[in-house]
């Protein structure tokens, strides 16, 4: 028996494998090489390549409990720009100079079984040199399973949390053991990335996707040596690569390889220095960004001195757009708006004065400066605004730009609050419609990027909703419902319901169009809480005392949310015993608009529509013209997963001869992405009831006449209603609504007063007027930024690769026009004598 439980424990023994976690034992000194390097550029051998490679000494030693000490040696940074494998590396002098003083003192990081802790450095060490004992650390990170040879697990890197393949061959006749990992970095539960200018690009991650665009892998080899004194990891290598294929190209059309080689050197008794000054904890292996704003890849400069570099570009750019050199104008533009982005407010000031008074550089001056989306350049148009430094037209044309392209921060939210509450912004209403709609987009931008948005962020915009509806002001109710659509988050979705008769019998008083705004601001909340927001809007849609455009906008913002096969039957079920034929026919026609589509994250949508048509057909199908429709156009192409789609939501109404709400809109698909390019909606329905009454026969008159008789009609403004508007409209770009416009009775009683009446500014309306008798010719450039988008990923190495797309456009034209009015003006002028007289408008405009 004695024999038998020998002979058990032996075998119990013998199976146990040992530990193959590197181990760093407490009086040694472990000395490694280390060489790694990052190369980017076209797929394939012989072709253009650039990167970096970092070469030196390591010595690993270990501390009390889990602290160890790393100390670099010996740093040395090479650049590479040539063909790759012909050209050699060149070495750099100032970039070694840089991580040789970051170098110079030893870091500490926490390190046990094969798993790295928190890593700790100087308080000022500069965030590139952290980042780089990050790569170093990261070939440390192994995770063993003691009774398994192969395995997954979600690892955790300096890449995140991603998926991990291990493969563990043990030599046990030469104490030897080879361990492979793999890690799929298209899949990772907790991916370290940085997206910029992305906020209004709708991700789908549950949308199918035949092949990624961006592939990533990193594939790991140890050579591990152990004995009865411990575990020694003696050498580690690590690969890896990046493809990037933009449209689905078989090779890729870019390519990111970045190596790793750790090699054992010696081991030592001589202990590694205790550092000179206290440590902080500088967090786990995971990368991590820097803060400021980095260059644009496209086109690199360096910046010496910003200030000369800043006048130098700003006066070659209005000198190569003198010469029609356009390339190069663009060119200089994208120079001067990063040049903007790194210098302070006060030298943006010097400059400001410098060319304030010139016209040409005060142009592209403006330009570039709501270009740069810095908190400096942000603070100095509030600055000039505040002191009035800019004319009525060109702060209505740079708030948008400047608050579009900002950077969403703490500082710079801060100071658009205050823009806000500037008496300059409030005094002109186009201004501060402006103001809350682009503080509303920067909002969204900022909780895009946090995990819970601070509810003091909104409450400006929930504060003008409150103080509206207290006064009845639709105006200020319409604001604020648009700007809290723009914000999209789902601590506002209380204070919109309030607007909503379905759940708030106060509102059944409010207007029509406060309605509809207030079910077109859960658009964007609906893409954060999609259930949350069906169920309002399938309430909304089948509440029948609502106004039928009302419940038709709730149609479009149901379907947007990509609704299951039960609800979309669920809305066609309500259609069979439907009194408004208008809705009917309107939901029919949007469901055989996404029954036809093709585009793959619609594929689930589109089924159920095609079932729910088959059940309405019968009695909606013959539905004419008359009733409200939803006309629908779009491509899709599978080979370069991309694709576009126009639609026009028209909305009738049973008694008006043309549409009373007319929606477009134009949205793209790219991958398993989407973004709404441009929206305009305009509605008409007072307008349309004061043109019928009228019953001008439009059709017997020629162009002219047809405009002198609505002109006629609208002197009839005193038949409007009072709560509701003749004409509204709105623009959306991105998704992000950036103005509106409400004609109604008291903006065209106002309209009427100037055209008949005397005005202060009559005399300079004559004024142009007589300057285009005489004829005017010039040239105008328009220089903007359309967008600029950045996708950052860290390498093993600790270096970052971004992918960015960059986009800006100038365009310029060049004009003579002149003007013959017959009569002529009398001296006594009115603006309504140009509806009175002839006109002869000659004009030759040539596109450059």
């Amino acid at each position: 028996m004695k024999g038998l439980i020998l002979a058990l424990v032996l075998t119990l023994v013998g199976g146990q494998k040992l530990d193959l976690e590197p181990v760093f034992d407490t009086g040694k000194t472990y000395l490694y090489s280390y060489e790694s390097f990052i190369l980017h550029g076209l797929p394939g051998g012989g072709l253009a390549m650039a990167g970096l490679k970092l070469t030196c000494k390591l010595e690993i030693s270990h501390g009390s409990h889990t602290d160890h000490l790393l100390q670099i040696r010996s740093p040395k940074l090479e650049e590479y720009n040539g063909f790759w494998p012909a050209d050699p590396f060149t070495p750099s002098s100032r970039l070694t100079e840089t991580v040789a003083v970051c170098f110079s003192q030893a870091f500490k990081f926490e390190y046990i079984g094969g798993r790295v802790g928190s890593i700790f450095a100087p308080e000022d060490c500069p965030i590139l040199c952290i980042n780089l004992v990050r790569g170093i650390l990261n070939m440390l990170q192994i995770t063993v399973k003691k009774s398994q040879n192969v395995y997954e697990l979600q690892e955790d890197g300096i890449e995140g949390m991603c998926q991990t393949k291990y493969v563990i061959r043990d030599d046990s006749k030469n104490n030897r053991a080879t361990i492979s990992k793999s890690r799929d970095l298209t899949d990772c539960q907790e991916k370290v990335v940085k997206n910029m200018g992305m906020a209004y690009i709708r991700p789908c991650p549950a949308c199918p996707l035949r092949v990624r665009n961006i592939k990533g892998t990193a594939i790991s080899t140890y050579k591990i040596k152990y004995d009865d004194s411990g575990t020694l990891m003696t050498s580690a290598t690590c690969e890896q690569v990046y493809q990037i294929s933009p449209f689905n190209e078989p090779n890729g059309a870019a390519v990111m390889e970045a190596r790793q080689e750790l090699s054992l050197v010696g081991i030592g008794s001589t202990p590694i220095s205790a550092p000179k000054t206290q440590l902080q904890n500088q967090g786990s292996l995971r990368y991590q960004f820097a803060g400021e704003l980095l260059q644009m890849p496209i086109p690199l400069i360096r910046i010496k001195n910003p200030d000369l570099q800043l006048t130098e570009t700003l006066r070659q750019l209005v000198q190569n757009n003198e010469e029609g050199a356009t390339k190069e104008a663009l060119a200089k533009f994208l120079q001067l708006v990063k040049l903007f982005r790194v210098v302070g407010l006060d030298q943006i000031d010097s400059l400001w004065v410098q060319f304030a008074h010139d016209l040409p550089y005060r142009h592209w001056f403006l330009s570039a400066i709501c270009a740069a989306g810095a908190a400096d350049t942000f603070r100095f148009l509030k600055q000039k605004i505040h002191d009035e430094k800019l004319n009525i037209w060109e702060t209505a044309a740079t708030l948008p730009l400047a608050f579009h392209f900002i950077t969403p921060s703490k500082q710079t939210l801060e100071v658009a609050s205050t823009f806000l509450t500037c008496p300059q912004i409030q005094k002109v209403p186009m201004h501060r419609i402006i103001v809350y709609l682009g503080y509303g987009s920067m909002v969204n931008k900022y909780c895009a990027q946090t995990f819970i948005c601070p509810n003091e962020l909104l409450q400006p915009l929930h504060n003008l909703a409150t103080e509206a509806t207290s006064t009845g002001d639709a105006k200020g109710m319409a604001l604020a419902l648009k700007a809290i659509g723009n914000a999209g988050e789902l601590a506002s979705i209380k204070r919109i319901l309030k607007f909503l008769p379905t759940f708030s019998a106060s509102a059944a008083s409010l207007p029509n169009r406060i309605h509809a705004d207030a079910v077109l601001a859960l658009r964007k909340i609906a893409r954060k809480d999609p259930a949350k927001v069906r169920g309002i809007l399938i309430q909304v849609f089948m509440d029948n005392t609502l106004a039928p455009n009302v419940r038709m906008v709730a149609c479009v913002v149901l379907f947007e949310t990509k609704p299951s096969l039960p609800t979309v039957i669920a809305m066609a079920s309500s259609l069979l015993t439907e009194p408004s034929l208008q809705v009917a026919s309107f939901t029919y026609s949007h469901m055989k608009a996404l029954a036809v589509g093709r585009i793959p994250q619609l594929y689930n949508l589109s089924a159920a529509c095609n079932i729910a048509i088959k059940l309405l057909g019968p009695r909606l199908d013959r539905l004419s013209y008359r009733y409200s429709k939803v006309v629908h156009v779009g491509e899709y192409s599978s080979e370069y997963q991309a694709g576009a789609i126009w639609r026009a939501y028209i909305m009738n109404s049973p008694s008006a001869t043309f549409p009373s709400d007319i929606i477009t809109k134009v949205r793209g698909y790219y991958a398993n992405t989407a973004t709404d390019i441009i929206e305009v909606a305009l509605r008409s329905q007072s307008l349309t009831k004061l043109v019928r009454k009228q019953n001008i026969p439009f059709a017997e008159y020629d162009t002219h006449k047809a405009l002198k008789e609505l002109g006629k009609t609208l002197l009839g403004w005193k038949e409007l209603p009072p709560e509701d508007p003749a004409l509204s409209a709105y623009i959306k770009v991105f998704g992000q609504e950036i103005a509106f416009v409400v004609i109604d009775k008291e903006a065209i009683q106002q309209t009427v007063t100037s055209l008949t009446g005397s005005s202060d500014w009559q005399p300079v309306v004559k004024k142009v007027v007589e300057e285009v008798q005489r004829g005017i010719s010039g040239r105008w450039t328009l220089p903007a930024m359309v967008g600029e988008l950045r996708h950052i990923v860290p390498t093993v190495v600790g270096l970052p690769l971004e992918l960015g797309l960059c986009g800006a456009v100038l365009a310029q034209a060049a004009a003579d026009v002149n003007i013959q009015i017959s009569p002529p003006l009398s001296d006594n002028f009115r603006p309504s004598q140009l509806l009175e007289g002839n006109m002869d408008i000659h004009a030759d405009i040539k596109p450059k």
